[in-house]
């Protein structure tokens, strides 16, 4: 029993100035930290590399779509009439007077068909590796066949090809 007590006073005798010392800490309440000078830089850095938030844009009105002008109108079929004349937007066909390399020889032959149709339209395409005039808008492929017997008399060969699009106006 003697023993127990004395192990106890040797133990207080060693907890007490570690107790009051806590006590003392918290009364003061004073924390000094010591660290490298490179983390404030580093601290400062990555605050002025935070982005503002800015605000949402402006969310932008939808328009009504434009009245039709006078005497216009659309049908079902994608027809669109003005005054009585008609224009044909979709699927159609077109002459192929020119298929080759040569950047110039289907500009020459694209040329040449203008000068000989003036009011035909003509388009020059490239799809690597070759050059490909073609010529007119025509709806149905019995239409181009009027042009496609003119043409292989000036370009041969030529062939009627499938668009898928083409704009057809009779002003």
């Amino acid at each position: 029993m003697r023993f127990v007590f004395y192990c106890m006073a040797l133990c207080l005798s060693y907890m007490l100035p570690i107790i009051s010392a806590y006590s003392q800490e918290q009364v003061s309440g004073r924390v000094t930290i010591h660290s490298d000078a490179r983390l404030a830089v580093l601290v400062s850095k990555t605050h002025s590399y935070v982005r503002p938030i800015r605000p949402e844009p402006p969310k932008l009105m939808e328009l009504p779509p434009p009245p039709p002008s006078i005497g216009t109108y659309t049908t079902s079929g994608g027809l669109v009439h003005h005054d009585q004349k008609t224009v044909y937007k979709g699927k159609g066909y077109r002459v192929q007077i020119y298929y080759g390399p040569s950047r110039e020889k289907a500009m020459a032959a694209r040329r040449e068909f203008m000068r000989r149709f003036p009011g035909v339209r003509s388009y020059i395409e490239f799809e690597s590796p070759a050059f490909r005039v073609k010529v007119g808008d025509y709806r149905s492929r019995t239409d181009a066949d009027g042009m496609l017997r003119e043409a292989n008399s000036m370009f041969s060969p030529s062939m009627i090809v499938p668009e898928p699009q083409v704009e057809i106006s009779n002003f």
